[in-house]
């Protein structure tokens, strides 16, 4: 009796060490982890519906094809080279097509073929827009590395310069959403700090469910609540994901319209973070963003809000005819 209180008492105390000193130090100290857990596709998958990514229609979407691109590192030549998967949705109907094509960055976790994601392209399918759609590498059928914040960037990157090359007469408009609102926003700074040819054909950033930047968006992750309970513990993660997409900073400086469309019931990145990016722009001088506030859609169906589609709707319509 007494061995067997000893042998649960020394497994609460190694409990214990784990969730309050040895999870925190890992958060804080070590990137792969870190990354996993940012980049929760990564955990999520690879899945039995990744085989099927290659086959859009198997997902009930017509008119689409998909491709595979490959992509390098720079600096990184050596190693060989991954892959991205990607689709094309092209408009339903060719009357209603119209020469602007939609760059999707989506979240954090599964693929391409997530259920909500295909019924976003269906909605701007049936608009007459262009959508492409891709998943970073390591996620869904993406090859070559583990997503961290500089890969992903990279893989936009390419995305974008195969779609201008194919698109040429089109203009692009970057869509974010959730974690590929932060992803969006370094990615198309990026190429305007590099002077990319590739930005010329960029006309506007559309960023959906929105964060401020990672470490504060990660202060609503329900780990991070629980550990919160906890003096020794309170704000390690998001301490963690310190520099992470800073988007709060980032944006004020992008040289093209933006148009930040979030829903007031959004309980996983509260409608605030929009807010905050919208009045933080608005007071450094940029006075091109507009915020719509969705009523409903919560985290992930936004575009079933008919007025915040309309409204994302205007926004291209409007830069497209200005440019």
């Amino acid at each position: 009796m007494i061995e067997l209180v000893i042998q649960l008492l020394v497994t609460l105390a190694l409990l214990f060490v784990t969730v309050f000193f040895t999870i925190p130090y890992i958060f804080l100290h070590c990137k792969a982890f870190k990354y996993r857990f940012l980049f929760s596709g990564v955990i999520n998958y690879p899945s039995k519906q990744d085989k099927h990514l290659s086959d859009p229609s198997k997902f009930g979407l017509e008119r689409t094809a998909n491709h595979v691109l490959e992509v390098v590192d720079e600096g990184r030549s050596s190693r060989k080279p991954g892959r991205l998967g990607l689709w094309v949705v092209e408009p339903l109907d060719e009357a209603a097509r119209q020469q602007v094509l939609i760059l999707y960055c989506h979240g954090a976790s599964s693929n391409r073929g997530k259920p909500h994601r295909i019924e976003f392209y269906k909605v701007f399918q049936s608009l007459g827009y262009t959508v492409v759609t891709f998943d970073y590498r390591g996620f869904g059928d993406s090859r070559g590395c583990r997503a961290s914040d500089a890969t992903v960037e990279a893989d936009c990157r390419r995305v974008l310069e195969w779609a201008v090359s194919q698109f040429p007469d089109y203009q692009v408009v970057v869509w974010g959403h959730s974690l590929g609102s932060g992803i969006s926003t370094k990615f198309v700074h990026g190429i305007q700090s590099d002077k990319l040819e590739s930005l010329q054909k960029v006309r506007g950033l559309i960023l959906e469910s929105a964060f401020i930047s990672a470490e504060e968006a990660a202060k609503n992750f329900p780990a991070a609540k629980y550990w919160n309970y906890f003096k020794i513990t309170r704000g390690r993660i998001p301490k963690s994901m310190e520099g992470i997409f800073p988007t709060v900073r980032l944006l004020p400086q992008l040289q093209l319209p933006v148009f930040l469309v979030h829903a007031v019931d959004d309980k996983t990145i509260p409608h605030q973070h929009s807010v905050v990016l919208r009045n933080t722009c608005s007071g450094n001088g940029k006075l091109d963003v507009q915020l719509h506030s969705a009523v409903s859609g919560e985290h992930r169906f936004v575009h079933q809000d008919n007025e915040a589609i309309l409204a994302a709707h205007q926004f291209i319509q409007k830069i497209n005819i200005t440019f």
